[in-house]
């Protein structure tokens, strides 16, 4: 095995993505992996070729373990192949890759699935290879011998948490608008289209409209339009639901008392956002809250992340951003933050552990 170990979190999963793609190319054309390799027009990561080389290397002893983890329900053969070449990818690194973690393995393997196989990949991926990584890996997660010594915690890269709220912690209750607007007799997207009209929302989310101003304004803008109640529009959209992600709380909550290190929420929001943590209970979890309509400020600007920082008392060098917006993630990047992706809590338990910030994870019961 390569003994390389790339730091970026991102880089590794860009290198099993690529690996992912050489391994379906090579059985498609029923081709040798180097062949596939030597064909392309410039040479693959090196960690992805360390991956296809290894599937490569031990398909033999990789394809005994799988079929015996599918069978008797499943053949290997009859896998969808993009999940038989995730699994082979998994158990690889977890035979092969003894540095690595076994739950970051897990968890970047069910990436790929979600990714790139159907809606039932994941739970399948997650379940073969934890069953495999009991069989190869039979000493690790608290498991060892007396005489093993743990592995020593991996160097923080960071010193804060920067989370956002829409979309990684609170989630909108999706059927709520759409069976007011039926109730009201207004098609469907009426009321949304009048709340995220782009120079509206700026207002809002700038704080240049309070929170009722916004929801007046909507209920207006659909009643000139369609001649209904400008007030119960109003009074449908300020009472939208939310659930909370507690799963997500929990781990945020474990970097705080494992890491102490702060935790700030950086959300753009309307001037309801703080009474909106009062009412679901959650704003004791946070060490700052940073919300765009006292701010002044919307993320992706870079004030935004400055501020986010600053509440953390750290430079932005030294935070990381979870967000689930692709431009938020940039705005981060560009002020030198580091930034997550947020696709799940459990995936984000890996990528903080690869931070430093995690060096113990607590099964989820």
């Amino acid at each position: 095995m390569s003994d390389l170990q790339p730091n970026d979190v991102e880089l590794r999963r860009a290198a099993r993505e690529r690996a992912l793609e050489l391994l379906y190319e090579a059985e498609a054309k029923a081709a040798d992996v180097d062949d596939v390799v030597e064909a392309l027009p410039l040479p693959p990561d090196p960690l992805a070729l360390e991956l296809v080389r290894g599937v490569a290397s031990h398909r033999t002893e990789i394809d005994e373990l799988l079929t015996r983890r599918v069978a008797p329900r499943w053949s290997l053969t009859r896998l969808a192949a993009v999940d038989r070449a995730v699994l082979r990818l998994g158990t690889y690194e977890l035979m092969g890759a003894p540095d690595r973690s076994q739950a970051v393995i897990i968890n970047e393997a069910v990436v790929l699935a979600r990714r790139f196989g159907t809606d039932d990949s994941p739970r399948f991926v997650n379940g073969v290879l934890s069953a495999i990584a009991a069989e190869v890996r039979p000493t690790e997660d608290g498991k060892q011998t007396p005489d093993a010594a743990p592995a020593p915690p991996p160097e923080r890269a960071v010193d804060a948490v920067v989370v956002d709220l829409d979309g990684v912690i609170r989630h909108w209750q999706d059927e709520d608008l759409p069976a007011a607007e039926k109730q009201l007799g207004l098609p469907a997207g009426t009321i949304a289209e009048a709340a995220f009209e782009p120079a509206r929302l700026a207002r809002a989310m700038r704080g240049e409209l309070t929170a009722d101003e916004w929801y007046t304004e909507v209920g207006d803008a659909v009643a000139t339009a369609h001649g209904t109640d400008p007030e119960a529009v109003a009074e449908a959209f300020a009472e939208v639901g939310w659930r909370i992600d507690e799963s997500v709380l929990d781990v945020l909550d474990h970097v705080r008392t494992t890491a102490k290190v702060p935790v700030v929420l950086l959300s753009n929001a309307s001037t309801r956002l703080i009474d909106d943590l009062l009412v679901s209970g959650i704003a004791g979890h946070f060490d700052a809250i940073v919300g765009s309509a006292e701010l002044g400020e919307v993320k992706p600007s870079a004030k935004a992340f400055e501020a986010a920082a600053s509440a953390a008392g750290v430079t932005p060098e030294r935070c990381v951003l979870v967000d689930d917006t692709e431009d938020n993630i940039a705005g981060a990047r560009s002020v030198g933050m580091r930034a997550i992706a947020f696709d799940g809590a459990e995936l984000l338990e890996s990528e903080l552990q690869a931070l430093g910030l995690l060096p113990e994870i607590p099964p989820h019961p």
